[in-house]
């Protein structure tokens, strides 16, 4: 490194920390959003699993078994979680990947 000191161990999983915190904060700033099977219930959360809202269709109590509201409101926050952690997953493993590099 001209002029400075080498780049040692240490600053590349300074830098690695750094690069994840950045990375969690702008994952945490998005929303993402999971719809259950039935259709009738929409939830959406931010990239750290936080849930912001929840929508249920006005037809889920219509319906010939609105029991089903929980199990539905259930999947639906589910799969937005799942979404959520399938992006933080793939954005850690690309600031990863170049540590091991």
């Amino acid at each position: 490194m001209p002029g400075g000191r080498p780049t040692t161990e240490v600053d590349r999983y300074e830098r690695t920390a750094a690069e994840l915190e950045t990375m969690a904060a702008d994952l945490a700033g998005r929303r993402f959003i999971g719809t259950s099977r039935s259709g009738f219930v929409r939830a959406e959360v931010t990239g750290d699993g936080l849930l912001v809202d929840i929508t249920v269709h006005s037809d889920a109590m219509r319906q010939a078994h609105p029991q089903t509201i929980g199990p539905d409101t259930v999947e639906a926050i589910g799969l937005a979680r799942a979404s959520a952690g399938e992006e933080g997953r793939a954005r850690a493993d690309e600031v990863l990947g170049r540590v091991a590099e």
